[in-house]
């Protein structure tokens, strides 16, 4: 296990983001969804009634902690997976990076250690970096996530100001940590005095339902929670969840020092979309579209990558995590099929330190099924001209 490094964010955020709209790319990179996943009917619907029935208040300031109403339904979704959670206890923020934001700025300070996962979110990554922290990354072990063993010696020698935790589809592993791992890492923590960050941003995209969050095994003085409807419903709601626990009126506090308050209209619009009842069924159709994706994409991946070629296979989700069984030059790789309007992310942007070995993160969402294919097919030939 290594000791605490500081380091540069190998990647920027805005980079990605600027080529999500780029027309004419099969975009195999940014984790975003395609357009015709948004619910896109039932939103404009709910819109409509809300301006129908709220009238000016959908145009006015409100409450810094977020529509009330839209608080408590999100509360009572907490409670359902076993948090014990109220709307008072919640902020709603400008997507979940605005929430890990305000919990990280609270939480550390330049030269702290944070420990996380290895390979994490480039996102996070930037964020840590901007923070002047020293990370501990924590080691996978298989389809369960975070290696337990490996994670408590880690975290007894070095006490990290906090663990920051993807705990469900973790971007860009797909990894999911199991019930008991997740409690786990709870007890341990709150023993040690480390705070836990959980970001449960892709929850709701696990077949079958979204799991009992870390934050059922707490009273929130150990873990903060965060998340959003970004990769849910429609990230252009740009509407986040955040659960600070112990930390509320710190992160209240700075949240209305940043931006007043969130975005009302998306707010309200939320509201009535999920009171609705149109949430659930969305979710459904959004589950089995990502089944069929990422079948598509391990098919093309199998069938066109070179031998030894080891993909996840996620529990949900549209995002495929792919080891290739040598180091490629993914610079020149990115280079060559920009070319052919292909774009993916290359697996060096999820790790503070250089990984040993060369990964992909492909997102199946974006492109349509025959660009995926395409696609694909034509990043395994290039990959088969550079072996």
């Amino acid at each position: 296990m290594p000791a605490p490094f500081s380091f540069t964010a190998p990647a920027r955020l805005v980079d990605f983001m600027r080529q999500a709209d780029e027309p004419g790319l099969i975009n195999l990179a940014a984790g975003i969804p395609g357009l015709e996943a948004l619910p896109t009917p039932e939103l404009a619907a709910a819109l409509g009634e809300a301006a129908a029935r709220e009238g000016a208040k959908i145009f006015a300031y409100q409450h810094p902690s977020g529509d009330h109403l839209l608080r408590e339904l999100l509360a009572e979704r907490l409670r359902s997976r076993g948090a014990e959670v109220q709307g008072a206890d919640i902020l709603t923020t400008t997507g979940c990076t605005q929430a890990l934001q305000l919990m990280i700025s609270i939480l550390v300070q330049p030269g702290d250690v944070v420990a996380c996962e290895a390979p994490a979110y480039y996102g996070l990554l930037e964020l840590l970096a901007a923070a002047k922290a020293r990370v501990l990354p924590l080691p996978l072990a298989g389809a369960d996530g975070i290696d337990l063993a490996a994670a408590e010696a880690a975290l007894k020698e070095w006490k990290p100001r906090c663990l920051i935790v993807c705990s469900s589809l973790s971007n860009p592993s797909g990894v999911t940590l199991p019930e008991a791992n997740r409690e786990r890492l709870v007890s341990l923590c709150r023993g040690l005095g480390v705070r836990i960050i959980e970001d449960d941003i892709y929850a709701e995209l696990v077949d079958g339902g979204a799991p009992r969050p870390m934050r059922a095994f707490d009273d929130g003085s150990t873990v903060a929670y965060v998340s959003s409807f970004s990769k849910s419903v429609a990230p252009g709601l740009r509407t986040g969840v955040c659960v600070p626990g112990t930390l509320f009126e710190e992160a209240a506090t700075r949240k209305c020092q940043q931006d007043l308050h969130g975005s009302v209209v998306p707010e309200m619009a939320l509201r009535y979309f999920i009171g609705s009842g149109a949430l659930e069924p969305h979710l459904a159709a959004l589950r089995e579209r990502n089944r069929r994706r990422r079948s598509l994409g391990l098919a093309a991946i199998e069938r066109s990558f070179p031998a030894g070629t080891q993909v996840t296979h996620p529990q949900g989700g549209y995002m495929l995590w792919a080891e290739l069984p040598r180091l490629i030059d993914l610079t020149k790789l990115r280079s060559r099929a920009r070319v052919d309007r292909i774009v993916f992310a290359s697996g060096d942007v999820f790790f503070a330190a250089r990984p040993a070995r060369s990964y992909l993160r492909l997102n199946c969402a974006k492109a349509t099924e025959e660009d995926l294919t395409a696609g694909l097919e034509r990043l395994g030939a290039l990959l088969q001209d550079s072996a």
